[in-house]
């Protein structure tokens, strides 16, 4: 066991007493990593920060539940992906919000980039592009491939966060996979009919 490993684990048994500043320390820990995992499912960053909260929050009205031995990151993705899902179920339908929105430039300021800006910009409306891609999942689909691509989890830790088999993992996955690939598909059809 690492040194870092063995600190968590300290941290999480002493917040199992009741000592919220070991708590505060987890949080600390973990906080850009549930903020960014619920900002990629959301796509508001009011929306993630507020669920970012409230999944500290959750997690610290459970830690006594939870069993030492078990890697804490799973049990905190279990609880972060589960209330990401719950918030996206519960939005209204028909209401898509996107990261990209908020951020667009003007047509103006594109055309006076640099070399170095415009390598950040390509980057940035390539994250916001498939950032919309996401949104088009189901909330289910969007978990695995969160916990995938950008947490770089194994199908058996997925399938030990989301409580669901294996064969579940990869079947989502693997449509959720489909369903973007045929989404860029369409797309590029439009683009070339426009052109």
């Amino acid at each position: 066991m690492s040194a870092e490993q063995a600190q968590e684990d300290a941290w999480v048994c002493a917040s199992q007493r009741g000592d919220a500043l070991s708590f505060n320390r987890l949080v600390l820990k973990w906080e850009k990593t549930v903020y960014n995992a619920a900002l990629r499912m959301l796509q508001d960053r009011e929306d993630a920060a507020e669920a970012t909260q409230e999944i500290f929050l959750l997690a610290f009205k459970s830690i006594r539940r939870f069993r030492c031995g078990s890697r804490f990151s799973t049990w905190l993705y279990r609880i972060a992906i589960n209330h990401c899902i719950t918030r996206v179920r519960r939005r209204p339908p028909g209401i898509h919000l996107s990261l990209g929105d908020a951020g667009a430039l003007k047509p103006a300021e594109q055309l006076t980039v640099d070399e170095p800006q415009s390598a950040e910009l390509l980057r940035s409306e390539q994250q916001r592009r498939v950032w919309n891609a996401l949104s088009h999942l189901q909330a289910e689909q969007q978990a695995i491939i969160e916990l995938k691509f950008f947490q770089e989890m194994t199908f058996d830790e997925i399938a030990e966060v989301l409580g669901v088999p294996l064969s579940t993992v990869k079947s989502r996955l693997y449509s959720g996979l489909e369903m973007l690939k045929t989404g860029w598909e369409i797309r590029l059809d439009r683009l070339k009919e426009e052109i």
